[in-house]
């Protein structure tokens, strides 16, 4: 889209792109970024936010939390746009500095931006006051699990009666690092459902906890990785014979705006994010079709996509997890999902890799 760069955390997991939607940063390979927001080397444990004048207040308040992530800014993008008669934004930010947010299509007009982080539960009673519902996404760090566990445990401390959490396809198998990690935060989540959050004194009324779980496989912006090999005619990847599901950073992120939108419906329920199934053979040829580039797709194993994820910037372990991922995705890890619930949600069917390709990745290598 040419947009500036986010956030340098990385989001999810392979499963969220670490790559800015304008093509990965030579210098940030491995976080996700969409605008740089400097971090401030004093940060005290007080709240700093920003309330805009034009809020509306009879909207009734969501919470973007990491709304300076990839996938964050991308459900703040699709609220505004489709969304924004129905709910008011708050937008939780990891530093403290630089909300400015004047970028987003409409500007900061009915937004406020507040600073927190998760895990410092002193900083978020203003983040999660008086919200109806919260999106987490979950950052790609060590120990995410304990983040998306905090989360939960801030919305039922708050008030916040809905919980969208993203999470991954096939959590319940529980075959790899990253399903076990997810499958720890969904069944975190999912226990405590339909039990009472915390109000304040002068509230009214009996609020149940209710969680909703949004999985995705892999991204479309993963590719932005393997953009020097396309522009020498070659795609590099571990798919062997198999076949890789994966979905938009975008679909996702206006699935979970809908879910934010009009949550109550949404109860309980998990969601599986799916775009397109294609085989390594297929995606070179769809590259070469769609950016009007030769491409040829040629396997390469395990270990040495691994050690190319490490080069390109990923921590070991994600390196290590995302391989495990796709050898999960390319054995029929998740020949189960079918045409997933994009379109259900969206009331749109979701974007084809091709189209992706011919908007974004033939820009960089024609």
């Amino acid at each position: 889209s040419g947009r500036p760069p986010r956030s340098k955390i990385p989001i999810v997991t392979s499963a969220k792109s670490r790559f800015p939607r304008s093509g990965p940063q030579k210098d940030n390979p491995s976080g996700v970024s969409l605008r740089p927001h400097p971090h401030t080397s004093q940060q005290s444990d007080s709240v700093w936010r920003r309330r805009q004048d034009t809020m509306a207040a009879e909207k009734p308040v969501v919470v973007i939390v990491n709304a300076d992530s990839n996938l964050g800014w991308s459900v703040v993008e699709h609220i505004r746009e489709r969304f924004d008669d129905k709910v008011k934004m708050r937008l939780m930010f990891r530093t403290r500095d630089d909300h400015d947010i004047s970028d987003l299509e409409g500007g900061p007009r009915d937004i406020e931006t507040i600073y927190g982080e998760i895990t410092k539960p002193q900083l978020l009673g203003p983040v999660f006051e008086g919200a109806l519902a919260a999106y987490f996404a979950v950052p790609g760090v060590k120990d995410r699990v304990e983040h998306g566990k905090m989360f939960v445990d801030a919305c039922m401390n708050h008030g916040v009666q809905y919980a969208v959490i993203d999470s991954v396809c096939g959590a319940e198998k529980q075959a790899t690092v990253y399903q076990q990690q997810f499958h720890e935060i969904e069944s975190y989540a999912l226990k405590r459902q339909g039990r009472a959050v915390t109000l304040k004194m002068a509230d009214k009324g009996h609020k149940k906890f209710a969680p909703v779980i949004c999985r995705v496989p892999y991204l479309y912006q993963n590719f932005y990785a393997s953009i020097p090999g396309i522009r020498k005619g070659m795609l590099y990847y571990p798919l062997g014979e198999g076949s890789l599901v994966h979905v938009d950073m975008e679909d996702v992120g206006k699935s979970i705006a809908a879910v934010l939108a009009d949550p109550a419906p949404h109860t309980g329920k998990t969601y599986n994010l799916v775009g397109d199934k294609q085989m390594g053979n297929m995606i070179a040829a769809t590259i070469n079709m769609k950016a009007s580039v030769p491409c040829t797709y040629e396997t390469v194993p395990d270990e040495v996509a691994a050690i190319a994820f490490q080069k390109l910037g990923l921590e070991d372990w994600i390196a290590l997890g995302d391989v495990e991922t796709l050898k999960f995705i390319r054995e029929g890890g998740l020949e189960g999902l079918g045409d997933g619930d994009v379109q259900a949600l969206t009331q749109g069917p979701p974007r084809r890799f091709g189209d992706f390709v011919k908007d974004s990745i033939k820009p960089m290598v024609s």
